[in-house]
């Protein structure tokens, strides 16, 4: 004759228990699979804003070197009658100047903050899910 185990209280809790820690561990690998997923996404984000601190940075230097070549164009052109070579260069920084710009504007994260409403909504929801 076997022995048939018992079912008693000890064999529910256990249930309850298994039931707990796979909710946990499921927890567990939701926020480790988003955390995961938010670095990758601040690593773009911290390329894109670099780019386009570079973009910037070629604008600036490019506008002022215009500047500075329209403002030597204005001096010679009081001595001379030709001042159109520096004036053509002024204008020619300031038309790069105006494209680096656009192109850094255009290297901007569209938005650089959904990463952790997206997490705190995460968390919400595990929380909500074993609490249930």
């Amino acid at each position: 004759m076997q022995q048939q185990p018992s079912i008693g209280p000890s064999q529910a809790d256990r249930s309850s228990h298994d039931l707990a820690a796979d909710a946990i561990h499921e927890a567990k690998k939701l926020v480790t699979a988003e955390l995961a997923l938010a670095g990758r996404e601040l690593r773009q984000s911290a390329a894109a804003l670099s780019r386009s601190a570079i973009a910037f940075s070629v604008a600036g230097v490019a506008a002022l070197a215009g500047i500075d070549a329209l403002m030597v164009s204005l001096a010679v052109g009081q001595r001379r009658n030709h001042p159109a070579r520096s004036t053509a260069v002024g204008l020619g920084l300031l038309a790069l100047a105006a494209a680096a710009a656009l192109v850094g504007r255009s290297a901007l994260p569209r938005s650089p903050l959904p990463i952790a409403a997206r997490i705190a909504s995460d968390i919400e929801d595990v929380a909500q899910r074993v609490v249930r």
